[in-house]
């Protein structure tokens, strides 16, 4: 075999400091051109966004700040695009979802979040994606919030994921669809844009990035920064004595059958350098709208996890992180319900 082939990429120290911090630098410019366009006041005022950067298979690279209920949770979108669209991607698509349930993994239906696919070298390489809280996403009540729904869509519109932009073409018919099933569709058409110049913004800079560097270097970067983090995860929970730790908390009622407790229990198991958080002994899934997918639930607790580690670390969380951590609910509880079940609150 030809000794160029065989040769790996090498990536010095410096390379590596460099593109982890560009990642952490383009998340957060993505971030600026939201607050500075969108017109929503959740959005541009609460900051109710969140922005990353993911592998090509949904590992994370970069989720610098943000929601943890809203992004720790998004490689399982990710590899539900990839696994939908298969080979239907190509540079200049774009993606929508809102739906917590077929394969959008989003908490509730007014978090909107538009994937970009990231091509370079012909490859893909990355995904990106902007996740936001629109004013209003239609249902039976302004906002989305409706504790007395019957189901999700009572709710609001439900977007699987969905090609809006095909080879850098907007779907105008499809997205004007989509307006006219909200309340405020001029607000939430702008806000829209924002969020897709930010995915616009990302990919510019990651393809610089691979321009400069070379695809092979940028991604033996973003493996290095990986193992990295995960082995300083697992140090910390090194740290934390072997055993199993019990805690609960309730919510007064579910907004729909009043004055009744709602439980989630957790049991969490320190063995070595990783974590088992066990949410099983929680109540099962109610009627009101406080259930929570798994998808948000597990970014919940990952941020829970997280928030005992050294801060040090805080700028440094990827997919090296979640791998020490295993998060079980099993479904038909409050913290994974059966679809169509209520996720508003």
């Amino acid at each position: 075999m030809n000794d160029t082939r065989m040769k790996k990429a090498v990536a010095d120290p410096t390379t590596v400091a460099t593109v982890w911090h560009a990642m952490q630098t383009i998340c957060r410019e993505m971030r600026h051109v939201i607050d500075r366009t969108a017109q929503n006041f959740l959005i541009s005022q609460l900051h109710d966004v969140s922005v990353g950067i993911w592998d090509a298979r949904g590992g994370t690279v970069a989720v610098p700040v943000g929601l943890p209920v809203q992004f720790l949770g998004a490689g399982f979108a990710v590899k539900s695009l990839v696994e939908k669209f298969g080979s239907d991607i190509a540079p200049g698509d774009v993606f929508l979802t809102n739906d917590p349930y077929h394969g959008g993994h989003c908490c509730h239906l007014p978090d909107w979040a538009f994937f970009r696919p990231i091509f370079a070298e012909g490859e893909l390489l990355f995904f990106t994606m902007a996740r936001a809280h629109q004013q209003d996403t239609g249902g039976s009540y302004p906002g989305g919030y409706f504790p007395n729904g019957f189901d999700i869509h009572a709710e609001g519109i439900c977007i699987a994921p969905t090609k809006v932009m095909v080879a850098g073409v907007e779907q105008k018919p499809l997205l004007e669809l989509i307006w006219n099933n909200v309340r405020f569709p001029l607000g939430t058409r702008i806000d829209n844009y924002a969020m897709l110049a930010a995915t616009k913004r990302s990919e510019q800079r990651v393809i610089a990035m691979v321009e400069k560097y070379g695809k092979d270097v940028v991604l033996e970067c973003v493996k290095q920064m990986t193992d990295r983090t995960e082995k300083a995860v697992r140090e910390e929970i090194r740290k934390i004595p072997d055993g199993t730790y019990y805690g609960e908390s309730a919510t007064d009622d579910d907004g729909t059958e009043l004055d009744v407790p709602v439980w989630v229990r957790a049991e969490v198991t320190i063995k070595g350098d990783e974590m088992t958080i066990d949410l099983s002994k929680s109540d099962a899934q109610r009627k009101g709208f406080i259930n929570s997918i798994y998808a948000a639930t597990y970014g919940n607790a990952i941020a829970a996890a997280v928030l005992t580690f050294d801060p040090a670390l805080a700028d440094y969380h990827n997919e090296g992180t979640m791998r020490p951590i295993k998060v079980i609910a099993p479904l038909g509880l409050v913290v994974n319900p059966h679809y169509p079940a209520t996720v508003g609150a």
